[in-house]
């Protein structure tokens, strides 16, 4: 959108804007604007095209954190003709802006009690993956990533590690999954309460994806010490049984699951609608999912020696 527009929804909805800030562009098309009046009030302005989806999940199930009391955004207004929601402005505390080495274990530790009570809550009318949601998301790794993006031949490793993950996936818990729940979508608002954002794909799905969104983080190294050390914390704080192994398995295996879906999505963007903002994220998020693959899978000396070096020629040359 540009700022004409956003000022002209905003006088639509009678906010009159002072000022209209761009904030960011997510991979889904949505468009967020932090809104400022002359009363110096501020709103942010969620904008989608409603060509491309609409709000109604987000609404939806905002309405169920709302219940459950878990804090997520309030909903001002919503014009589905227009593709836009006015919401709360939770402020810039995300935790990607504020992670230090100081309030690190903290803010890990708080996400991971936010997260057991997001999984652990009845979240009314959700849908639940499907198998074929599941490994097409992963395909799309071999099939735009490697083939398109990289122009890499396929390898049977590949389908190999996506057959074992899929198989992997069904043997553990299902749980509310929120699909993306890293620090870019958990924000501390003005009374210093960890909200979660961005929630509008959640279905009922592996319980280790959510868990590596916050563990193997795409702007880390991913460290299995400290991985491990949280998976404990989690371990201990959550109704169910599981042990420490069984966590770092869940994790694992969510964790193979995103990433490969992560970077077929990215690539995709960029191929399809030249969204290139989240390429130079891309080397990092393969040396992780490298890390995560089991020692004895084949998948993982293709990734190093003939991913890993091609993907960062090719990000250095765009």
């Amino acid at each position: 959108m540009k700022e004409e527009e956003v000022i002209n929804l905003s006088k639509k909805f009678n906010f009159n804007p002072l000022e209209v800030i761009p904030l960011k562009r997510e991979a889904s098309g949505r468009e967020y604007w932090r809104i400022i009046n002359d009363a110096k009030e501020t709103i942010i302005l969620c904008y989608l095209d409603p060509n491309e989806g609409d709000h109604e999940n987000f609404i939806n199930i905002s309405n169920e954190l709302k219940r459950n009391h878990i804090s997520g955004v309030d909903i001002i207004h919503h014009d589905k003709q227009a593709g836009v929601t006015i919401q709360e402005d939770l402020g810039d505390k995300d935790l990607i802006s504020i992670f230090n080495d100081d309030n690190k274990k903290e803010l890990i530790e708080r996400s991971i009690k936010l997260l057991i009570k997001l999984q652990e809550s009845e979240i009314k009318n959700l849908e639940e993956f499907s198998k074929e949601d599941l490994i097409n998301q992963m395909s799309l790794f071999d099939k735009v990533f490697c083939q398109k993006f990289l122009n890499l031949a396929s390898d049977k490793s590949i389908n190999d590690l996506i057959s074992i993950t899929i198989d992997k996936l069904y043997q553990h818990p299902w749980v509310n999954c929120h699909f993306d729940f890293e620090r870019r979508n958990l924000v501390l608002d003005k009374n210093n309460h960890l909200t979660v954002i961005d929630y509008q794909d959640m279905k009922k799905g592996p319980i280790g994806i959510d868990m590596a969104g916050i563990l193997v983080d795409h702007y880390f190294e991913a460290d299995i010490s400290n991985i491990k050390s949280f998976l404990n914390f989690f371990s201990t704080n959550v109704k169910s049984e599981y042990s420490d192994d069984a966590c770092f398995e869940f994790t694992r295996w969510g964790c193979i699951q995103r990433n490969l879906r992560i970077l077929g999505t990215l690539s995709d963007l960029y191929l399809t609608k030249d969204r290139s903002f989240r390429l130079k994220d891309m080397p990092l998020i393969l040396k992780n999912l490298i890390k995560m693959i089991p020692e004895e899978h084949s998948s993982k000396l293709f990734l190093e020696q003939e991913v890993q070096p091609l993907l960062s020629k090719t990000v250095e040359q765009l």
